[in-house]
C-alpha cells in the first residue's frame, strides 16, 4: 500500500509546484518587464553628444502599471530621488561617478501608464550621457541602466516596482581621423 501512495504524492507535489510557478509568472512576477538603454551610435568624437533612450517593455502575460518618467540621477541618490541610475565604466576600468543630481518630487499622474502584454514605453526625449558623466578618456566605455520605481502607491496604483537591469551597452570615443588632404572626417 505504501508503494502505491508514493507516486501519487510525488505527482501531487510536482503538480502543485508547477501551478504555483505558472501562477507567479502570469501575475507580475519580476520577469514581467524588461528594461533597455540604446545609444544613437557606437562611435563618437570628444565633441559629439552621446544621446541615449530608455525603454520599458511588458514581457509578461498581464498588464502592469509603470512609471515612464525615467528620472535619471546618481546611484547614490535616495530611492525617491531617482527612477533610473546609470553605471558607466571608463576604458581604464574605473567606475565613473554621476555628476548630475537634482532634487525631484513625485512623478506627475500622467507618468504612470498601463502597459499591456507586449507593449513598450520609451523615454520622451533622448538624453545626453555627457550631462551625467565626464567622458574625457579615449577608448571603449560600458554603460548599464538600472530601473527601480518606488512611486504609485501614493495615488492608489499598484505599480511595477521590481529592479530591472539593462544589458551592457558599449561605445567608443575616439579622435576624428585625418583625411589625406588634412581635413577631418
Amino acid at each position: 500500500m505504501k508503494e502505491f501512495l508514493r507516486p501519487r504524492g510525488l505527482i501531487f507535489i510536482s503538480s502543485l509546484v508547477l501551478i504555483l510557478l505558472a501562477g507567479g509568472l502570469s501575475y507580475g512576477a519580476p520577469g514581467a518587464a524588461s528594461f533597455s538603454l540604446t545609444l544613437d551610435g557606437k562611435e563618437f568624437t570628444p565633441n559629439d553628444q552621446i544621446n541615449f533612450t530608455l525603454a520599458l517593455k511588458n514581457i509578461g502575460k498581464a498588464p502592469i502599471y509603470v512609471n515612464k518618467r525615467f528620472y535619471v540621477s546618481s546611484e547614490e541618490a535616495t530611492a525617491n530621488q531617482k527612477d533610473v541610475y546609470l553605471m558607466v565604466t571608463a576604458p581604464s576600468g574605473a567606475k565613473l561617478p554621476c555628476t548630475y543630481s537634482y532634487e525631484t518630487g513625485y512623478p506627475k499622474t500622467d507618468y504612470f501608464q498601463l502597459l499591456e502584454p507586449g507593449a513598450e514605453v520609451k523615454s520622451e526625449n533622448p538624453r545626453n550621457l555627457k550631462a551625467f558623466f565626464n567622458l574625457e578618456e579615449m577608448g571603449t566605455y560600458k554603460v548599464v541602466a538600472v530601473y527601480q520605481n518606488v512611486f504609485g502607491s501614493e495615488i492608489g496604483l499598484d505599480v511595477f516596482k521590481e529592479k530591472l537591469v539593462s544589458e551592457t551597452v558599449t561605445f567608443t570615443i575616439a579622435k576624428p581621423e585625418e583625411k589625406k588632404d588634412g581635413e577631418k572626417k
